[in-house]
């Protein structure tokens, strides 16, 4: 008689092995999206025999996957497989119409709700969660999976100098960030001091005045901000950041009570991934055409991203301090701003491209940014110096390390109204791109910086040896 496996005593039945299953799950902006996706394809490329499933928000779904039958269906491409949450604004959360404050006690409680499901569907096939990934700005998901007994960490895609100005912000230096940033009549100067940072300068901090004001976009991120850190000291998980190690070195050790891992720049180019398009011009390749008939290194490439939006007179002025480089340019422009060429047969004007291509392309020289974290990194990766102009939240952070620690760029000044006006831009585009001895020094160090970012995430590189020691629980 053969037994059955039930009819086989506990002590000699061999346990059965549970197969690694990665979830990562964040809020729909495309800034979260982007750098969580190519992380879940590092993960599964390390671990081949693990599961990776991706879930983000189905208004973030639907804009990955716009051509579905069904718009919230699940996807498998590759190696990884992509489930939407509801968090309540399935048709895309829009602050104006439905209020700031709206959208952090909802997505947390439909977001849970649904996120839930999920993992319950998901164990139900045979294939329980045993590993979550999350971003920032869904701080709740932890609170998901804890009672599973799942582990958590945070994906930081900002700098690791960020994650530490934030915690020192929430941890007693509050008032003196908040002081330093929030003066006007501060001297830009003039120096803070945070336990494990070297100084920074007062117009290197985030715009937290900006931030703390309620019913402001910048308020509901502080906010949720603080909810990441008020978790991340209960639980104190792992925190996976988007840097490389050579490049904040002091900033991965500045906060001992949290293990910071490194494990970027996580900028790949996956020819199978789909493409997360806010924007979607009839012909999005022109670009690339145009920048193959360009010498190498001569354009000045500018974009500002999806979301921020250009007062008219900086519209103006930007123009004309292109035009006035006498450069080749190809602007990024929002929908309705003159797309094709500018008239004068210097430059091009589009109203979407794929930024990652554009950074790698040998005939980019520059590039005009306000100094978002991703777009920054690309930058780096690609060898690329810049022209830093940051706006708010942490993009002066993100302009004093490629200023300042990298010198791989030069930040824009601003007059009274916040503008850089046209012979601003003019001077800091031969600062990166002119024939001085300084303008070649930054280039050398851009290249060189573009070297070690590649070496970084290269097989056997730190990030990836980071990653892979993550993934398999070391």
């Amino acid at each position: 008689m053969v037994s059955s496996p039930d009819s086989v005593p506990a002590r000699s039945r061999p346990m059965a092995t549970i197969q690694d299953h990665f979830l990562f799950v964040t809020d729909p902006m495309q800034s979260h999206i982007n750098p969580a996706r190519r992380l879940a394809v590092r993960v599964a490329a390390a671990m081949p025999n693990a599961r990776v499933t991706f879930s983000t928000a189905v208004s973030g779904h639907r804009h990955m996957f716009p051509h579905l039958t069904s718009p919230d269906g699940e996807v498998v491409q590759g190696v990884v497989s992509y489930i939407p949450y509801s968090d309540g604004f399935d048709g895309g959360f829009n602050p104006e119409a439905h209020g700031v404050g709206a959208y952090r006690e909802r997505a947390r409680q439909v977001g849970s709700e649904t996120l839930a499901s999920i993992v319950a569907r998901l164990a139900r096939r045979g294939h329980p969660v045993t590993r979550v990934v999350y971003t920032a700005l869904v701080g709740w998901v932890p609170a998901v999976v804890r009672a599973g007994g799942v582990p958590a960490a945070l994906y930081w895609v900002k700098p690791a100098t960020v994650f530490a100005v934030y915690y020192h912000c929430f941890h007693g230096h509050g008032a003196l960030l908040d002081s330093c940033a929030g003066d006007a009549d501060a001297d830009p100067n003039a120096t803070v001091r945070l336990p494990g940072l070297p100084p920074l300068k007062a117009d290197a901090l985030p715009s937290f005045a900006s931030m703390a004001s309620p019913g402001s976009r910048n308020y509901l991120t502080l906010d949720m901000l603080r909810d990441i850190f008020l978790a991340l000291d209960e639980h104190g998980p792992t925190v996976l950041v988007d840097t490389f190690d050579a490049l904040e070195p002091e900033a991965l050790r500045a906060v001992p009570r949290f293990n910071l891992i490194a494990v970027g720049p996580v900028v790949v180019d996956e020819p199978c991934r789909p493409c997360v398009e806010l924007f979607q011009p009839n012909d999005a390749t022109a670009c690339m055409g145009w920048l193959d008939t360009m010498p190498a290194r001569s354009v000045v490439f500018v974009s500002f991203g999806s979301i921020l939006s250009l007062s008219k007179r900086q519209d103006e002025e930007l123009r004309r301090g292109l035009e006035a480089t006498g450069r080749a340019y190809l602007l990024v422009a929002r929908k309705g701003n003159n797309g094709g060429s500018d008239g004068s047969g210097k430059g091009m004007v589009v109203e979407w491209c794929n930024q990652t291509k554009v950074l790698s392309h040998g005939a980019v020289g520059c590039f005009v940014t306000h100094c978002r974290w991703d777009s920054t990194l690309e930058s780096i990766t690609g060898g690329v110096p810049m022209v830093a102009v940051p706006r708010w939240a942490d993009q002066p952070t993100v302009a004093a390390l490629v200023e300042a620690s990298a010198g791989v760029g030069v930040r824009a000044r601003v007059d009274g109204d916040g503008v850089v006006e046209r012979r601003e831009l003019q001077r800091c585009v031969e600062k990166v791109m002119g024939s001085t001895d300084s303008a070649s020094a930054v280039r050398a160090r851009a290249e060189c910086w573009g070297q070690r970012a590649k070496e970084a995430a290269a097989v056997g590189g730190t990030s990836q040896r980071n990653l892979r020691a993550f993934a398999s629980g070391l």
